[in-house]
């Protein structure tokens, strides 16, 4: 951690300021892919440090990859600061001095390679055209000092890896994607199912079939369910979308908006892919209760936008890296386990939709469009007919309400989730669930 007297001298400079904080982070990261037969691999060290001036309510923020330059930044982030006047007010919470050191397994690259090489072999198929591996792994010590007194070193590691299997016959084209992630260490993951999984399903929606149009009962699997619950509720639960009166949740807390079976979480403390023990505004990550029992239950807050929602602050400012400013973010966003067998969903006629393939969310007006990247005609419990460039469209409210059955069922699956030009890992996901009356095309 920085030298004592640097803070010392960090806080004596900033004392007559409303408050300050200097974010340090420091690491490597390694970056791998695989593109057909050829291999780029990436790999470099990582530093970078920034400050941020809180003055008569008017941010100002500078930041600098060279650790001769912090001082400078300090000066560059007074000086915006003093640019104007605003009405930021942050809530006033315990000084948090926090050590979180960890442990690493190192592997050499060579090895690293030699299992991607192995596994991309995997890939291949009978009409595979084209695979693309990606390997990204960081390994970042992240400081935080503010002008309150608080003091937190925490170490983040970072491991994900997909592959994209494109497969053509006869002048169709179909894509087969698969990806993990771990918190550990390299040999967590299954490279060799993720990379046979996806070939398998880019082959077999080479025999699908054209989507049906109109409106069904659609069960969605874990995949799906999680999309939904991070796209649709917790972008929707965000406190600067509620403040900017952007969010179709706004004025909605406390109030029934599903059924009473559904509750979904946002929980940084949990290890999955968006795990984190405090925020880069140096508050502890704290499990955000968004729905509850089909009722409204909270937001997702940053020191800021807790003061002025006068809501609890449960740690969700979060920044891509120490050249942002910290942003609300999601964290794992989880629809949580009902209580009925998985196999029980299946019962009757629906349409069970597998797997994420692109979509878009207006939460202003609530409407969504998702993308499957596959889905399977049911009919007395039997899966029949398998369809490829299925969209699901709807909207939150009317599907939060439309929620027929929860299965007992959970599982996740990793990502990067973009906001302002920042993106940061998470991950989502949740039970198998049943939904009436939802618009296929």
């Amino acid at each position: 951690m920085v030298h004592s007297l640097f803070m010392s001298e960090f806080v004596r400079w900033l004392s007559n300021y409303d408050y300050a904080e200097l974010r340090i982070e420091k690491g490597e990261e390694t970056k791998l892919i695989f593109k057909d037969d050829e291999i780029k691999p990436i790999v470099g060290p990582l530093y970078g440090a920034s400050v941020r001036i809180l003055k008569n309510g008017s941010w100002g923020f500078a930041s600098t990859g060279k650790e001769s330059e912090i001082k400078n930044i300090i000066e560059t982030a007074v000086r915006m600061a003093a640019l104007t006047t605003g009405n930021v007010k942050l809530k006033e919470l315990p000084i948090e001095k926090k050590k979180l050191p960890q442990k690493r397994n190192e592997i050499n690259l060579e090895e690293k390679i030699r299992i991607l090489q192995d596994a991309q072999k995997h890939a291949r198929g009978k009409h595979i055209q084209n695979t693309t591996l990606n390997y990204a792994e960081s390994h970042i010590r992240k400081e935080f000092y503010n002008s309150e007194g608080s003091e937190i070193l925490e170490d983040q590691t970072h491991l994900y890896f997909s592959c994209i299997c494109v497969a053509r016959r006869n002048g169709v084209i179909q894509r087969g994607h698969e990806r993990a992630s771990s918190l550990v260490d390299f040999h967590q993951l299954n490279y060799d199912q993720i990379c046979e999984t996806a070939s398998q399903k880019a082959e077999r929606l080479l025999d699908a079939s054209p989507p049906p149009k109109g409106r069904f009962t659609v069960i969605m699997d874990n995949e799906m369910t999680g999309v939904f619950s991070h796209e649709a509720i917790g972008h929707a639960c965000e406190g600067d979308s509620i403040i900017e009166r952007e969010s179709i949740l706004k004025d909605k807390l406390g109030k029934q908006i599903g059924n009473e079976n559904i509750t979904i979480l946002d929980n940084p403390t949990v290890p999955d892919f968006g795990n984190y023990q405090y925020d880069e505004e140096g508050r502890p990550g704290k499990p955000a209760l968004l729905i509850k029992d089909g009722v409204l239950k909270g937001y997702l807050t940053s020191r800021e936008i807790a003061e002025e929602l006068r809501h609890e602050s449960n740690g969700h400012a979060r920044a891509m890296d120490y050249a942002h400013v910290p942003i609300i973010r999601m964290s794992n966003t989880h629809f949580l386990p009902g209580k009925m067998k998985k196999e029980e969903l299946f019962d009757g006629s629906a349409i069970y939709v597998k797997g994420m393939q692109g979509g878009s969310v207006d939460i202003f007006t609530g409407s969504y469009m998702f993308k499957a990247e596959e889905a399977w005609e049911i009919k007395n419990g039997d899966q029949k007919q398998l369809f490829r460039d299925v969209t699901l469209m709807g909207s939150i409210l009317q599907t939060l309400n439309d929620v027929e059955a929860i299965a007992r069922d959970f599982a996740t699956n990793p990502g990067f989730c973009g906001k302002l030009g920042q993106s940061v890992p998470v991950s989502d996901g949740g039970p198998h669930i049943r939904v009436k009356n939802m618009a296929l095309g």
